[in-house]
């Protein structure tokens, strides 16, 4: 079994108890779908051996003295191993419930990014490897209509931080334009930002309308739900991970696009 409690928890005398999952051996797919944090409930013990697995749909509590017979190893060993053993926890958890609605007006960009996010021969591949994370933000979750915001945070230096250093539109490009078809044009900004080497003011306007268009995509999406008033506006924001403040990660939700769940009713 592999202790899930943090280490606080599992040191102080004051706390008797201490939660722990079963560890289980995946091969073939399951594991492949496991390593790449397809499955969740599935966290990697790398030093334990690439096939196992802490299984986090089978957490218990158990008196800490019921341990002290066991042989302890230690399933992550380095500081990078323990934080994302930290992660797969606390995304398992921690995520966000996004209504039914919202998950469906996003499935442009989900199946776009699911299929093609760990596929780096693909001109979208090898962009995405720019991201540091998706987020969504709304004004209000507790009434509709929504207002949506869909914000992609690059990595370090990426894209201009100072508005000094983004210079007029390039030339030749255009913005998306929501009365011709998007997905060619999606396709157009992937391969202006892949194809050759971009200014800094080239790349920034790149990206400001690749996620522009993929905003509009979304938006397209909510007019085909059932009730296409429940979604007013997706709007989009391109942010660089050097100056994303706080207050807006406190204010905005993580798009984990690999687990968006599907509804917000717990499952059996």
């Amino acid at each position: 079994m592999a202790v899930v409690s943090q280490t606080c928890d599992a040191s102080q005398g004051s706390r008797p108890n201490i939660q722990v999952a079963p560890i289980v051996e995946l091969q073939g797919r399951d594991q492949q779908e496991a390593s790449t944090g397809k499955r969740p409930r599935f966290v990697p013990l790398p030093q334990l051996g690439e096939s196992f697995f802490a299984d986090l749909d089978v957490i218990t509590t158990v008196v800490k003295t019921a341990l002290v017979g066991y042989l302890r190893r230690a399933g992550v060993v380095s500081d990078d191993e323990v934080r994302k053993f930290a992660f797969a926890v606390s995304r398992k958890f921690g995520r966000f419930a996004y209504p039914d609605e919202v998950v469906r007006a996003l499935a442009p960009v989900r199946d776009v990014l699911q299929t093609k996010a760990r596929k780096l021969n693909t001109p979208v591949g090898k962009l995405l490897t720019a991201v540091h994370s998706f987020r969504v933000s709304c004004e209000d979750w507790e009434k509709t209509p929504y207002e949506l915001t869909l914000i992609v945070i690059t990595g370090p230096g990426v894209v201009p931080s100072e508005v000094d250093d983004i210079g007029a539109p390039p030339v030749g490009l255009a913005e998306p334009d929501p009365r011709t078809p998007l997905k060619p044009q999606v396709n157009a900004y992937v391969d202006y930002l892949t194809e050759g080497s971009r200014t800094p003011t080239e790349t920034f306007f790149g990206w400001e309308y690749l996620i522009t268009a993929w905003a509009l995509q979304c938006e397209e999406a909510a007019r085909g739900l059932a009730d296409p008033a429940v979604i007013e506006t997706v709007m989009s924001d391109l942010a660089s991970v050097d100056d994303f403040p706080l207050a807006r990660v406190l204010d905005s939700e993580s798009l984990d696009l690999d687990y968006l769940s599907e509804s917000r009713k717990a499952s059996d």
